[in-house]
């Protein structure tokens, strides 16, 4: 029987060579077998294989106006947050009132003679003075002076006039509240470019925090000819680079690559769309993708007309967008147009003031609000004193005297567990502004059912549960599609910024995230509970 013998031959690098430099220099032996894999790559073919060195286009700058409720606050100079989650009165901080106050009362001492105590400081301004805490030394001494926010809100009442307050810094028009307090979220608009178009920027549903070019969408579409009075329209010239980020591949075919790098290191991010399309980039001509620099201003919708590319060769490309699908894209604006906002990046935050936790209930279909701080202090239950338990003692309590064998008594009690800070919302159906009924939490007040006197329990004090419709205060109410299951946590805290001027901002915002514990209540109704004997009836004496 033939027996056959197949020989290999392969040529592989000597490990103990030390000729690094002939390594590195990677020296072609076989031209012919480098043009053939060339031609394998389709590298001969010279299509596509243009680099682009110039990029003409039209830049358009739209400014982003005020908002009508915020006239003084332009968001080419302020940043969108401090517009957005202003509220009306949030100059007028502490040390602000002890300075407006004493300045008023040097000035009008004739016109405060005889106001109350209202009016002053006897202690904390409010809401700190609802804790019974006092000015530590040494700022006693500012109590019993003026309080200047009480007075400017009430100056027309006390006869003070505009003079009284010239040159205190105290702003001319309060800001608009843009706080929805039964969605539990912001609504703003901006006019866009020139008021008549009537375009505008609408944040819908904004839950606090940073304004991104996506939290906003336009109510009309640019207007098809003509230009604002204060758009700025300018052709430039831009040089389009190789895009580079760290780890990317060298830009050619027959680079050396480092061996350390892992492209498989960059995990998709979920929040980052963008970071999803990286593989593909990195797999699909890697080395064909450009970046342009295009100037964009802060507070602007900026819109790019007619790119044309031109490459190395002299030629020229119009560039369009995808008809199908864009990354950018914000609703009721053309694919070319993008949202510049003026943001805070890094803006100090103060601790939290409020701090309140709402939570379902849904076997008895109950929204709860736990107010765990307000004004900057955690709530406990507070203390009765001897006279207040006196007056209205616990309902029932249980007698352990008697003899083992001795009957035992029950007493019947409404209520046992209400919780001081826990309010209650029940659902009930309201007219709406157009008449039709909507469905809505609406803000009770619980009672203390376990004493000899049902006792109200304190009201809502953070201002997260309170609305004020003018000079009054209205209820509550919170829209049920509002919240989910496992509960909503709000919070309320002080910002500061600058603007592009360099000037201060301090702001107070409100900020609504998810609850990981929803709060759970030990309440319990139509209680038998353990009693005494009842007293025995005297004998009438005959």
């Amino acid at each position: 029987m033939a027996q056959r013998f197949d020989a290999y031959r392969r040529l592989e690098p000597d490990p103990r060579a030390r000729t690094f430099a002939a390594g590195f220099a990677a020296t072609l032996h076989d031209p012919l077998w480098f043009l053939a894999r060339q031609w394998q790559l389709g590298e001969h073919q010279g299509e596509n294989a243009s680099t682009p060195v110039a990029v003409d286009l039209t830049v358009v700058h739209t400014p982003i106006r005020p908002e009508p409720g915020s006239p003084d606050r332009d968001p080419t100079t302020v940043p969108a947050e401090a517009i957005v989650e202003a509220e009306p009165d949030e100059w007028w901080t502490v040390g602000r009132r002890i300075r407006v106050g004493a300045a008023v009362a040097a000035r009008a001492a004739a016109t405060l003679a005889d106001t109350g105590p209202e009016y002053r400081l006897a202690g904390p301004p409010p809401p700190y003075g609802d804790y019974g805490r006092r000015l530590p030394p040494p700022y006693g001494r500012l109590a019993g002076g003026f309080d200047g926010y009480a007075l400017w809100r009430d100056r027309t009442q006390l006869g003070l006039t505009d003079a009284d307050f010239a040159g205190l810094g105290i702003p001319a028009a309060r800001p608009a509240d843009h706080w929805q307090s039964d969605e539990l979220v912001y609504e703003a608009g901006f006019p866009v470019g020139d008021p008549a178009d009537g375009r505008q920027l609408r944040l819908h549903r904004h839950r606090g925090g940073r304004v991104d070019w996506f939290a906003a969408d336009a109510e009309t579409s640019p207007p098809a000819g003509g230009a604002a009075a204060d758009t700025v329209s300018r052709a430039i010239t831009c040089y389009p680079t190789q895009l580079q980020y760290p780890g990317a591949p060298l830009p050619r075919w027959w680079e050396i690559e480092d061996a350390a790098v892992d492209i498989g290191g960059y995990p998709p991010d979920t929040s980052h769309f963008a970071t999803t399309l990286l593989i593909d980039l990195i797999a699909s001509h890697s080395d064909d993708w450009f970046v342009l620099p295009v100037p964009a201003q802060a507070g602007h919708l900026l819109t790019v007309h007619q790119p044309t590319v031109t490459d190395g060769f002299g030629r020229t490309y119009p560039l369009a967008p995808p008809a199908d699908w864009s990354l950018f894209r914000s609703t009721g604006l053309d694919d070319h147009s993008l949202v510049v906002w003026l943001r805070t990046l890094t803006p100090s935050e103060g601790p939290v003031i409020e701090h309140v936790l709402l939570g379902l209930d849904e076997y008895s279909d109950v929204l709860w609000a736990v107010e765990q701080q307000v004004a900057g202090h955690t709530l406990a239950s507070p203390e009765r004193t001897p006279a207040e338990e006196a007056a209205n003692p616990t309902f029932a309590l249980p007698d352990r005297s008697g003899e083992p064998g001795d009957r035992q008594w029950f007493t019947y009690v409404s209520g046992r567990g209400q919780t001081a800070y826990w309010h209650p919302y029940e659902i009930d159906d309201l007219p709406g502004a157009d008449g039709v009924p909507r469905r809505r939490f609406v803000q009770r007040r619980m009672a203390d059912l376990s004493r000899t006197q049902p006792e109200l329990l304190p009201a809502p004090t953070a201002e997260l549960l309170r609305v004020r419709g003018g000079a009054t205060e209205v209820v509550h109410e919170i829209a049920p599609a509002t919240l989910p299951s496992i509960g909503v946590v709000l919070e309320r805290r002080y910002h500061f910024a600058r603007d592009v001027l360099g000037r201060p901002l301090l702001w107070r915002s409100r900020r609504r995230t998810p609850s990981l514990n929803p709060p759970g209540t030990t309440m319990r109704f139509d209680v038998l509970a353990d009693g005494r004997a009842p007293a025995p009836t005297p004998t009438p004496t005959p």
